[in-house]
């Protein structure tokens, strides 16, 4: 069992692909980033392209470099673009 659980809601492509929410299993000292890729890596997205996500908690965006604490809850957004 992973020390810390964080509770994510999903939305968009992610949310079709893992379901609208999930409880994931981290490491202590992981970041919103090390979630980032651990969601990615569950959708079947590169790793790479994890920088392209975003984290939300509290209304207010997440520093990739933020740890991650057990029970937070954090909604992870892909951003869209249109014209």
């Amino acid at each position: 069992m992973a020390p810390l659980t964080v509770n994510v809601r999903l939305s968009g492509p992610l949310a079709a692909s893992l379901g609208a929410r999930r409880s994931v299993g981290m490491e202590e000292g992981a970041t919103v980033y090390d979630l980032l890729e651990a969601i990615a890596l569950q959708a079947g997205i590169d790793p790479g392209d994890a920088g392209s996500l975003a984290a939300v908690a509290g209304g207010s965006f997440l520093a990739r470099s933020q740890a991650l604490t057990d029970g937070d809850e954090v909604d992870v957004l892909v951003p869209v673009a249109g014209g």
